[in-house]
């Protein structure tokens, strides 16, 4: 299969997706996302796969969003204040992702570098994740006053209400080794053996039939379904679409827009950010 941003490779009953932006850190702009969707898909109506593998080409895992400044030019998806434009983009967004978690086979997240924000969101709805130990995993790396709630429905099953709570309010990241005690990993292992042990992983499972996998995926996510899991994702993804509307979000991103974003998160940790909009 032929993409621009997103390699597909297929070996015997696995098929591994690699996000290729390695130049961006894997982020994710609107064709890489439509490109991960089409290949989720893909790989679901091959019936000669049983495992999929995701990872990420280059330095990391995902940085999250591509927050590159053509996304904030004015009127764009991120600035733009057409409610319908964003309720169209976030449901494409949210059933891109959703993919991972609903293919009725089994997932392994293969996670180096840099897994933040939307990145972090594709890796916990994976089945399996496996990542290094010094990766740089969180839900939010950017300022507090830029996120709203999209992320918080796939990370609160993973670590809990205090652990949620804290990366909400206080933002920051975490070692794969600290992903791993809390929760939010299945395994964490020394870089240079991450790649040996997903391929392990995966071979083993591989070996299992296809409709025995199927049923033991589908019966621990309708189960998670029950718990409120699929609601949590919707309900997080409808905050973040009302925040993206609030005036917070405005001023953000008109300096965004002007400034660029690594400008303006610099502004923040700095500690500046709010001498020139408004004190908090």
């Amino acid at each position: 299969m032929d993409y621009r941003h997103l390699i597909y490779e297929r070996m015997g009953h696995r098929a591994t997706l690699t996000l290729n932006r390695p130049q961006k850190m894997n982020a994710l702009n609107e064709e890489l996302t439509r490109e991960f969707e089409s290949a989720m898909l893909a790989a679901e109506d091959d019936n000669e796969i049983r495992v999929v593998v995701l990872k990420g080409a280059g330095k990391g895992f995902c940085a999250g969003h591509d927050y590159s400044r053509e996304h904030f030019e004015p009127g764009a998806r991120e600035t733009g204040h057409a409610t319908e434009r964003h309720r169209i983009d976030f449901d494409r967004r949210l059933r891109a992702y959703m993919r991972v978690w609903e293919i009725p086979k089994p997932v392994i997240a293969q996670v180096h570098g840099a897994c933040i924000a939307a990145g972090s969101i594709l890796a916990s709805l994976a089945d399996i994740v496996v990542v290094a130990d010094n990766a740089k995993i969180g839900p939010v790396e950017a300022a507090p006053g830029m996120v709203q709630g999209l992320i918080w429905g796939a990370w609160l099953p993973l670590v809990g209400l205090r652990k949620t709570k804290d990366f909400a309010f206080l933002h920051g990241t975490m070692t794969g080794i600290e992903a791993h005690q809390c929760g939010w990993a299945t395994k964490s292992v020394p870089e240079a053996l991450l790649v040996d042990t997903v391929d392990r992983m995966a071979m083993e499972i591989a070996r299992v039939p296809l409709e025995i996998l199927m049923m033991k995926k589908r019966a621990v996510n309708r189960c998670a379904n029950q718990m409120g899991f699929r609601e949590m994702m919707e309900i997080n993804f409808e905050m973040s679409l009302a925040g993206h509307f609030s005036n917070t979000r405005e001023t953000w991103g008109k300096r965004i827009q002007a400034e660029g974003f690594k400008a303006v998160m610099a502004e923040w940790k700095a500690g500046t950010f709010y001498d020139r909009n408004w004190k908090p």
